[in-house]
């Protein structure tokens, strides 16, 4: 084989797996998203071949799809291929197989079949929540008028009428108005204009944490697993402390009365997911994970809409915030809710730096 794998390293910034093998179907090299996701490039093996890796039942269609590749020196595309790994885990994806005669080599892309389904939905959800987003505060600008209107004839009729039954109800009035008009203000007011710069995700975290202690919520315990490889991310901190102090008061909410509950905050390094419509080869994963009664499924698909709340005197503006402030930062925030397991996970796209091949 005549390539140099120094020259291969610009295949690293692609989202899709890249492998190479040469005729007899030995692993020559892989791509960092390949590493990421579990493909073994073994130097010290002396055949270290692509069977090595997979079922019986998926080498046998492989391997016949490889050869028949190589014997029409063309390319071959195989929609929805299951691969089954040797430990029995198994993946659908999107196989592409060239063979090159000027290298003598094969060339297999593969894209992930689940994150091409995770992409199409993500931009759907987006698409969708931007739209009632835009709706709730063009009916918030409308609705602010008249609550001046109502609260400034409640004060004039409070000065006329000076009985306790009436004034009972005209504060009533005033005070019901003032909360309203204080959530209009909200969902009008969009999040701080941000500061960008550097900063160590566990520092926003332990903020986060040490503001959730402080609130003393009754028999709730708070619990850290932190990943202290994660690198610096570039954003607005107090931004990030607040949309994850929104999240993580939510659950505290949620889970009061909840027999030995815990919240627990989480952070991971992880490869290759959809944010928004786009594949990222390296995302930072914050996770707020509780043991509450969890969010109720009819509400599943509103939880970050504006007014959308399970609280009796909840806002519904927490969790839009939130979600308001991580996308500037080019995140998103998902989630997943069953009783006894509901999880929040904040994904923020890690910039890497052009770098040489793991493996040259």
């Amino acid at each position: 084989m005549k390539i140099d794998k120094t020259k291969l390293s610009f295949l690293n910034q692609l989202a899709s797996e890249v492998v190479i093998l040469d005729k007899n179907l030995k692993i020559f090299w892989l791509n960092d998203s390949a590493l990421n996701k579990g493909w073994v490039l073994n130097l010290n093996k002396k055949d270290n071949l692509i069977t090595d890796q997979f079922s019986e039942e998926t080498n046998g269609k492989l391997i016949s799809l490889l050869k028949k590749t190589i014997h029409k020196n063309g390319a071959k595309t195989k929609r929805d291929f299951e691969l089954t790994t040797s430990a029995n885990t198994k993946r659908v994806i999107d196989l592409t197989v060239s063979w090159s005669t000027d290298f003598n080599c094969l060339i297999l892309e593969i894209l992930c079949v689940d994150n091409l389904n995770k992409i199409i939905d993500s931009t759907k959800t987006f698409s969708t929540q931007k739209i009632a987003a835009n709706l709730a505060r063009t009916l918030a600008h409308e609705v602010k008028n008249p609550l001046s209107g109502i609260r400034g004839s409640a004060q004039i009729l409070e000065k006329k009428l000076n009985d306790d039954f009436s004034s009972k109800f005209l504060n009533i009035i005033i005070n019901e108005t003032d909360r309203l008009n204080s959530i209009v203000t909200k969902i009008l007011t969009p999040p701080s204009k941000p500061n960008f710069g550097t900063f160590n995700i566990h520092s926003a975290l332990e903020k986060v944490y040490a503001l959730a202690e402080a609130d003393e919520v009754e028999k709730v315990k708070l619990l850290r697993d932190y990943d202290p490889s994660i690198p610096e991310i570039n954003g607005d901190e107090n931004l990030f402390v607040q949309a994850l102090l929104n999240i993580v008061k939510n659950a505290q909410q949620a889970i009061e009365g909840t027999e030995n509950a815990f919240i627990e905050i989480k952070s991971r390094i992880e490869y290759g997911k959809p944010i928004n419509g786009k594949i990222h080869q390296t995302i930072c994963c914050i996770e707020i994970k509780d043991n509450g009664p969890g969010i109720p499924e009819d509400i599943h698909d509103q939880v970050f809409f504006p007014m959308v709340s399970v609280k009796e005197n909840g806002s519904g503006l927490g969790l839009t915030i939130a979600q308001d402030i991580i996308r500037i930062h080019g995140g998103g925030i998902f989630f997943n809710s069953s009783p006894g397991n509901t999880v929040f996970a904040i994904h923020i796209p890690i910039k890497i730096e052009n770098r040489e091949s793991k493996i040259a």
